[in-house]
């Protein structure tokens, strides 16, 4: 048997083997949070907004996201893992806080555990803020509010307290600098077309929608079934020269973050590093603004919308084809806002939290009493099957019931029958606090969820929320993975197929109008301006635990040249790029959210100088350079690898590579090569 597959199957196993033995993390991690209103009002006059960027880079050691148990421990970076921050205020109405990560989704937990740490100090309300991740397979999770996704969205199982704290304080930090940092601001918002880059990765269940005007299976309706629409929010600011200049721009597209397969051991932001940093680029470039410029570019309706890489291509040279490809229509729609910037917007959000355990009916929608995961979720989504189980009648995709569907759950095949699945799987263990928002800015509509939502269901969530009285909305876009994770959502016609898709949502196939119903009621009932929410008093959390972050080590010894720096040649879907080995503190004190490596070079006899590529430094911030622990070395240390990918070639000029400070350890530089 091919050893890659048995690698992939052992984990699974094993996962099953504590799941039917009921064997948990050992320890709990407990919270009580109070629900708080802010206890600082302003009195700002006029439109004012700020921003922040925050590093998430993790230390090496964390188990990755998204791939669940076929998913590598990751023992560095390729791409480093931002949240980007926007405060947008208007008068003395309540502010909206817009907060994009490179995480697989927002967490419930973090939300209301930074809304808590925020009323105290600023005029931030819960309602206010919005918490999203691009779905990238390729950072860490285990920071959710359940133990469901605890266990089972990353390869290694348990909430890490660690890590959450880590990103807790990080967007403390974060959003604590773009409330501080606030100034007179303008909006605009537009969108762009974009077709060609993605497909749609479910074409059977799409097509089984009642609109949507496929009969057969022709090669290019996977090209067609998509959301090609790059929706735009531009926000600029007024410089300390009096001038407006751009702080970036919030963005909506959907695409699956899996352009990087389940074999990477290095964290990165996916297809969504190269249109973040292609726009940022291109404010510094244009614009050289005193604050370094955000691109929040966010996950929309992207459920069944996959990547279009090139067959057997799944890696980083087709993420940076299609996430460039992104990029630059980005900031083609970018410029064209320019001309409609105003500070005449009007900014206003409804929130409110559901526990579907005590009200899973909204009107005539309702979902399951409790959740059920189908077989279709074990086999696997279409471009990202598992090993083995993708083979078998009624685990692979398109396996439906056929006959007793009145149930709840439908046409779901229900892993270990319905009366298994509850004995090792009770329902406090799954997700059921949900937090829903409408989120109006300018004339652009928000909707955030928690889901992974399919084409067709945001196009139904869009039509039926503006058909509900958004008057003056030009724009319009669903924000998937946001302030938590309950998986998927399709339509009922795609639920009756039993894809992957339909089988990961959890709630059975009212969830799509369920979740319709409630988006309509929070639209209709948006506040002209400011902010209205309805939250419970105060949440109780108990978690199974198994901390993963580092523990803090001294190092004793110095850095030192392992391997000197060697090219190695481009392979088959694999760039050229400069290897060079070295030793360094360990994994507790390479705090791998500072900069650490960058290329300097110099030309004959002259001074070393800082590198510069299309006027960006080429350093650890950009696409193209990797840390990643190679092995620990005892004492507290560890050799790393360092990776030069796509390196310049200049015949006149020699490089090195410049590693920072770290604990006591000095700066320090490569062999020259």
């Amino acid at each position: 048997m091919n050893p890659k597959i048995v690698k992939n199957i052992q984990p699974l196993l094993i996962s099953a083997c504590l799941i039917l033995l009921g064997i948990s993390c050992g320890s709990t991690a407990e919270y009580k949070i109070a629900y708080k209103k802010p206890e600082i009002t302003s009195k700002t006059r006029g439109l004012v907004a700020g921003v922040a960027k925050v590093d998430l880079t993790p230390p090496p050691g964390l188990p990755l996201a998204g791939y669940s148990k076929l998913a590598e421990t990751e023992q560095g970076f390729r791409t480093r893992i931002y949240a980007r921050i926007f405060y947008i205020k208007k008068d003395a109405n309540e502010p909206v806080v817009l907060i994009q990560s490179d995480l697989l989704s927002g967490s419930l937990l973090i939300h209301h555990l930074l809304a808590e740490r925020l009323a105290g100090n600023t005029d931030i309300s819960f309602g206010g803020i919005v918490f999203a991740g691009t779905h990238t397979h390729s950072a860490p999770a285990n920071f959710y509010d359940n133990d469901f996704y605890n266990e089972f969205a990353s390869n290694k199982p348990g909430f890490d307290k660690a890590w959450t704290e880590f990103v807790l304080n990080r967007l403390t930090m974060g959003v604590e600098e773009a409330y501080k940092t606030a100034r007179p601001a303008k909006i605009a918002s537009g969108k762009a077309i974009v077709w060609g880059l993605t497909r749609n990765r479910s074409l059977d269940a799409y097509r089984a929608n009642k609109n949507s005007g496929f009969s057969d299976l022709k090669p290019e309706i996977e090209y067609r079934a998509i959301n090609p629409e790059l929706v735009m929010i531009r926000v600029d600011a007024q410089d300390k020269d009096g001038r407006f200049k751009p702080l970036g721009a919030f963005s909506t597209f959907s695409v699956h973050g899996t352009t990087v397969p389940d074999s990477t051991e290095v964290t990165n932001a996916d297809v969504f590093a190269y249109p973040e940093r292609i726009v940022e680029a291109k404010i510094r470039k244009d614009y050289k603004p005193s604050w370094e410029p955000i691109h929040a570019l966010n996950n929309s309706t992207h459920g069944d919308n996959s990547p279009d890489y090139r067959e057997g291509m799944q890696g980083f040279i087709e993420s940076r084809r299609i996430g460039e490809a992104i990029g630059y229509r980005a900031a083609e729609l970018f410029d064209s806002l320019h001309s409609s910037l105003s500070g005449d917007a009007n900014l206003s959000f409804n929130t409110k939290e559901v526990d579907l355990y005590e009200s899973n009916k909204m009107g005539d929608a309702e979902v399951c009493d409790r959740p059920y995961v189908g077989t279709a979720l074990t086999g696997g989504a279409e471009d990202g099957q598992t090993p083995i189980l993708n083979w078998f009648p009624f685990f692979a995709e398109g396996w439906p019931r056929w006959f007793l569907t009145g149930g709840c759950q439908g046409h779901k095949r229900i892993v270990g029958f319905k009366y298994l699945q509850p004995i090792v799987l009770p329902k406090a263990k799954f997700p059921h606090k949900l937090l829903l928002q409408s989120v109006r800015v300018a004339d652009t509509l928000l909707l955030p969820v928690p889901f992974e939502v399919t084409k067709e269901s945001g196009k139904r969530f869009i039509e039926a929320a503006l058909q509900s009285g958004a008057s003056s909305v030009k724009h319009a876009s669903v924000i998937s993975c946001a302030n938590g994770y309950f998986g998927y959502v399709t339509t009922p016609e795609e639920y009756t197929r039993q894809h992957y898709e339909g089988g990961h949502t959890l709630y059975g196939p009212g969830t799509q109008p369920f979740l319709q119903a409630h988006l309509v009621d929070l639209t209709k009932n948006l506040p002209a301006v400011g902010g209205k929410e309805s939250f419970p008093a105060s949440w109780n959390y108990e978690l199974d635990r198994s901390d993963r972050y580092p523990e803090a080590k001294s190092a004793e010894g110095k850095r030192e040249v392992v391997d000197k720096p060697e090219l190695i040649p481009a392979e088959s879907n694999l760039e050229k790029y400069w290897v060079f080995k070295y030793k360094d503190v360990g994994t507790s004190q390479i705090s791998l959210h500072e900069n650490l490596v960058s290329i300097e070079f110099k030309e004959e006899a002259g001074d070393w100088k800082e590198l510069f590529l299309d006027g960006e430094a080429v350093n650890d911030k950009g696409v193209d350079l990797e840390v990643k622990r190679d092995s620990n070395s005892g004492k507290g240390m560890a050799v790393y690898e360092i990776r030069w990918y796509n390196p310049e070639h200049n015949a006149k000029r020699k490089y090195r590579f410049v590693i920072q400070p770290r604990a006591n350890q000095p700066k320090f530089v490569s062999p020259e090569f």
